[in-house]
C-alpha cells in the first residue's frame, strides 16, 4: 500500500471499474463459502434458499439468490441462543472485541476484523481530508458501540492526534477544542450544530474563535440546506462517510462531492424496498451491504433501512473510480435511527407493557434544527401519578435502548386508534432554531 498525498491507497482507488468488479466477485465466492462452512445461521439459510456457496458464479447470481439479512433476524436469533445466536464463526480465544448495539444485538470482531475495519476507516476519513498531524476529537460513543474506539484507531493509523472526547459535555468540547487548536471533528450533524449553539452561548464564534477546517459527518437524514448551515457556522469544510456497526462504514465523501464514494471491501446495492430488486444506476432505493472482511459474525445482505437518492456513477474529479452513494433521504419500516442509534419499536412497546396502567402509545420523531428529538405519547388512567411514571419510563427507556425520549402522557382514548405507531416528521417539520432549553 502507497500513502500519496491525494490517495490513501492510489492503486486500488483509481482501478477500473471492471477489475474492482472482478476483486470484489473473488472475495464475495470465499465470504460466502466461509459463511457456509462455519456459521450456522448461514448454512440453514442457504440451504433453505436452495444453493450452495460455489453454485455462485456472478454477482447476478448473488443478487438473485443469495438471501437478506434483517437488523430483527439477528436480535431474535439471538435471544434463541445467546449470546451470538448462531453467526459466531469462531471460538472465543480468538474473539478480541464485542460491541452492543440496542435490541440488544452482540457484535463479536476478531482481531482481524478490526484491523480490516480500521484500515478501511482510515481509507474513508483520508478520502474526507483528514491528515497526519491533524488534532481530531471525536465526538461519537466510547462505550458499548463501535463507532468511538473505531474511529479513534483509524485517525491514528493516518497520523492524528486524537481527544477521545466522546457524546456530551458540549461545553467541555468548546474549551478542548479552542485551547488545543483541534482542526478536525467527526460528529453527528444533529451533535455538531449543538456544539455550535453551545459556543455561541459561551461567547464563543465557532467559525472564527475556533481552528476547526474540516468537519466528517456520519450520515444522518437531513435537509438539503443542512450541510450549508453547518459549513457556515464552523467556517468548515464538511464531509461525510456512511456505515453502521452492523456494516462498518462503507463510503466516504471527497472534496468534489456528488456523493460518497463506495469502499472496496463491500459490496453495496440499491433495492426497491417493496420487490427487493435492484435499481439502476441513479434511481432511489434501500441500502443494503455485504462486508467482505468481517469473518467472526460474517453480515450477508444487510438490509439497512436507509433510503438513499441512489448511486451516482459519473466520473469524479478527484479520479476515483467508484460509485458513489448519494444522499440519505429516509427510513423503511418502522426501524429508525435517532440520534444515530436504532430506535426498535418492538422493544419499546415491551417496556412500556411491563408498567400497570399503561394503553395505547405512539413515538414520535422530530427535529429541533439538527437535533432528533424522540417524543413517547403514552395513554394512562393513572394521570395523578404522572410524575413518577414519567421518570420510571425514561429511565427504563435509556437503560435499555441509550436513548433519552420525552414522556407525554395522556388519558386513555386520546391517541386515535387508526394512527401509525411511529411517525418521523424529521424533514418535514424541522425548523431553524434551536430550543433554548434543550440539552443533550
Amino acid at each position: 500500500m502507497r500513502i500519496v498525498p491525494s490517495y490513501w491507497d492510489e492503486d486500488l482507488e483509481l482501478m477500473s471499474p471492471q477489475r474492482l468488479e472482478e476483486i470484489r466477485l473473488q472475495k464475495m465466492q470465499k465470504h460466502l463459502r466461509f459463511a457456509h462452512q462455519n456459521s450456522l445461521f448461514y448454512k440453514r439459510a442457504f440451504n433453505q434458499a436452495g444453493f450452495r456457496p460455489e453454485e455462485i458464479k456472478d454477482l447476478d447470481d448473488y443478487r438473485e439468490r443469495v438471501p437478506f439479512l434483517s437488523h430483527m433476524q439477528m436480535i431474535r436469533n439471538q435471544r434463541v441462543t445467546p449470546p451470538f445466536g448462531d453467526f459466531l464463526t469462531m471460538g472465543l480465544k480468538d474473539v478480541s472485541r464485542i460491541y452492543c448495539s440496542p435490541g440488544p444485538l452482540m457484535m463479536p470482531f476478531s482481531a482481524g476484523d478490526m484491523d480490516s475495519y480500521i484500515n478501511t476507516t482510515a481509507n474513508g476519513l483520508y478520502i474526507c481530508g483528514a491528515r497526519r498531524g491533524d488534532i481530531v476529537d471525536i465526538t461519537a460513543a466510547y462505550q458499548w458501540h463501535l463507532a468511538g474506539t473505531m474511529m479513534d484507531s483509524a485517525f491514528r493509523r493516518i497520523g492524528c492526534a486524537v481527544v477521545p472526547g466522546g457524546s456530551g459535555m458540549t461545553r467541555t468540547h468548546i474549551v478542548i477544542m479552542k485551547r488545543l487548536g483541534v482542526s478536525v471533528m467527526f460528529a453527528f450533524p444533529s451533535f455538531a450544530m449543538h456544539l455550535a449553539d453551545t459556543a455561541r452561548k459561551m461567547g464563543i464564534d465557532p467559525a472564527t474563535d475556533l481552528k476547526l477546517r474540516l468537519i466528517i459527518l456520519a450520515t444522518e437524514v437531513y435537509g438539503n440546506n443542512d450541510k450549508t448551515m453547518l459549513a457556515e457556522a464552523f467556517g468548515s469544510e464538511i464531509r461525510e462517510m456512511y456505515g453502521g456497526a452492523e456494516t462498518g462504514f462503507v463510503a466516504a465523501e471527497c472534496p468534489h462531492g456528488g456523493g460518497m464514494h463506495c469502499f472496496t471491501d463491500s459490496i453495496l446495492e440499491i433495492i426497491d424496498p417493496v420487490t427487493g430488486k435492484n435499481v439502476t444506476a441513479g434511481h432511489q432505493g434501500e441500502i443494503v451491504t455485504t462486508d467482505l472482511s468481517r469473518r467472526a459474525m460474517p453480515v450477508v445482505r444487510y438490509r439497512t433501512g436507509d433510503l438513499t437518492e441512489g448511486l451516482n456513477t459519473d466520473p469524479c474529479r478527484c479520479g476515483r473510480t467508484s460509485p458513489r452513494l448519494m444522499r440519505i433521504v429516509g427510513r423503511t419500516g418502522e426501524v429508525e435511527r435517532v440520534k444515530g442509534v436504532y430506535m426498535i419499536p418492538e422493544i419499546i412497546n415491551k417496556i412500556i407493557r411491563r408498567h400497570h396502567g399503561f394503553a395505547k402509545y405512539q413515538i414520535l420523531i422530530d427535529r429541533l434544527r439538527f437535533q432528533d428529538r424522540l417524543t413517547i405519547r403514552v395513554e394512562t388512567d393513572s394521570l395523578d401519578e404522572r410524575p413518577t411514571m414519567r421518570q420510571t419510563l425514561i429511565d427504563n427507556l435509556r437503560a435499555v435502548t441509550q436513548l433519552t425520549a420525552e414522556i407525554d402522557l395522556v388519558p386513555v382514548g386520546t391517541i386515535d386508534q387508526k394512527t401509525p405507531v411511529v411517525i418521523d416528521n424529521r424533514l418535514s417539520s424541522r425548523t431553524d432554531t434551536l430550543d433554548p432549553d434543550f440539552e443533550r
